[in-house]
């Protein structure tokens, strides 16, 4: 089954900066329509990682349970797979192999870009690590918009890379 990966982009800087980004990260990922979303700013992209986690599910049973053209050793498995989720109470799976995030923090006057900066990265490897679930983390901050222009897209080909070998190494890729 083909990786489906989710990109989640901050719409602050968007023509700028994040766009660019976002038509990098299609092309070499291939991710289309549905599995593109938006959020306001930075700060919102975890909230909405976790959400999807949550909520963009399937029902493994479902995928599971039916033992039409299985052998007796594969609809055994079948059986120990539903019976193992029904005792850990981990009926769904989020839908997607990955996430993939596109931002951009501008410093600004004060240290409040640390702050965010800070919130947001913590958080991102606090719901990967908790769900096992690789993020491509192409968030990053610039002191301002030149620097910003010229970092954007190493930044996203950094994140991509870094997905890919997450998922490659949980062997969704």
């Amino acid at each position: 089954m083909k990786p489906k990966v989710k990109i989640v982009y901050s719409l602050y800087y968007f023509k700028e900066v994040i766009e660019p980004m976002l038509k990098l990260a299609q092309k070499k990922l291939g991710v289309l329509g549905d599995d593109i979303f938006s959020v306001a700013g930075s700060y919102d992209i975890p909230f909405e990682i976790a959400r999807s986690i949550k909520e963009d599910t399937t029902d493994i049973k479902e995928n599971i349970s039916s033992f039409k053209g299985k052998g007796e050793k594969e609809i055994r498995d079948n059986i120990v797979q539903i019976e193992k989720l029904n005792q850990l109470n981990l009926n769904n799976k989020c839908i997607y192999s990955g996430f993939l995030t596109l931002g951009c923090i501008i410093k600004g006057k004060t240290i409040n870009h640390e702050a965010i900066s800070t919130s947001i990265f913590t958080n991102l490897q606090r719901i990967s690590v908790e769900n096992i679930i690789p993020i491509g983390n192409g968030i990053f901050n610039a002191n301002n918009m030149e620097e910003a222009k010229e970092k954007n897209l190493k930044c996203t080909e950094q994140a991509i890379q870094a997905l890919i070998a997450g998922m490659t190494a949980q062997g969704n890729f």
